[in-house]
Order: C-alpha cells, then sequence, then structure tokens
C-alpha cells in the first residue's frame, strides 16, 4: 500500500456507501491518476498516491517529507472528492459509517447502531475494524485494521453496556 510514500506521509480515507462497479473504479482511477499527477502546493509538485481498496475504499496519500500539503492543496484534494462524490452519488463524507472487513467485502454500520449491531452478532470482538480515522501514512500501516476489541469503537459499545 503506498510503495513509494514515506511513514511521514498524510493521507485521508473516504468510505463509499457501495461497492464500486468496475466502470467507476476504472473512471475515479483515471480521475485520481490525472489529480496526483498536477497536485502542487505552493507551486511545488506533490509526491502522492492512491487506491482504491475493497472496491469502496478511496485513499489519497502523500508525501510531507517531498513537500507538505497546504491549505489551498488540501481544498483541491477536498474538491475532487466532492466531485467524485457527486458524479457517483458515493456518501463517502458522511463519517457516520464504521468500515469492517469481511474476507475482502467492507460491513458498514452506523455509529448510531453499533452496540445494537455488536449485540447482536453482527461484528464481534474479532471482527475486523477500519480506523478511518487515521490520517498518517504509518498508521495506515500499522493501525488502520485492528480487531474490533483494540478498537476506539469497540470502548464506545463497552461504555454504552456499562451506562
Amino acid at each position: 500500500m503506498f510503495p513509494t510514500l514515506t511513514g511521514n506521509g498524510r493521507i485521508w480515507i473516504y468510505v463509499a456507501n457501495r461497492p464500486l462497479e468496475e466502470a467507476e473504479v476504472s473512471a475515479i482511477n483515471s480521475r485520481l491518476q490525472e489529480f496526483c499527477t498536477s497536485w502542487a502546493a505552493h507551486g511545488n509538485q506533490l509526491h502522492a498516491e492512491f487506491g482504491i481498496y475493497h472496491n469502496q475504499l478511496l485513499v489519497l496519500g502523500v508525501d510531507e517529507e517531498v513537500e507538505a500539503a497546504s491549505g489551498c492543496s488540501i481544498d483541491s484534494s477536498s474538491a475532487i472528492f466532492k466531485q467524485i462524490d457527486l458524479d457517483f452519488q458515493l456518501n463517502i463524507f458522511d463519517r457516520m459509517n464504521l468500515s469492517f472487513l469481511e474476507g475482502d467485502k467492507i460491513r458498514l454500520v452506523r455509529l448510531s447502531e453499533l452496540s445494537q449491531a455488536y449485540h447482536a452478532g453482527i461484528i464481534n470482538d474479532d471482527s475486523v475494524f477500519l480506523d478511518n480515522a487515521v490520517s498518517v501514512l504509518s498508521d495506515l500501516r500499522t493501525r488502520w485494521q485492528v480487531p474490533f476489541k483494540n478498537s476506539w469503537a469497540f470502548r464506545r459499545v463497552k461504555s454504552l453496556v456499562s451506562s
């Protein structure tokens, strides 16, 4: 995952509300490839990569050891993702969807329904939780995919149970 970016890179993770179709993956790949080759901060080219994982997770990374993303460059990345969201109706800015990996598929659970999903057995202690709040490349590599019982979200379920 992002083999040419360093551990000090910054990342943004967007979760689609549904799996992407093959044609959508191709179109989004084209747009993001073009974006990454022209993305700049203060006139300096950013060293960026992107990936689409499990046909549902869009991840953009930038190597900040080469050049740091600035306010304007971050705004331009938000703009491309807003346009992708609008064009493909993916609802990628809804941060209340939590992601779990089941085999090679993504299961979304609404934050408000987390405790219910846990108690119904839809997710369990060992379900693979994707912590899409990570923002540093090294965290993507080391703590993005964790057992649910080791996640911040699990502590939320436990605190609701003990209340």
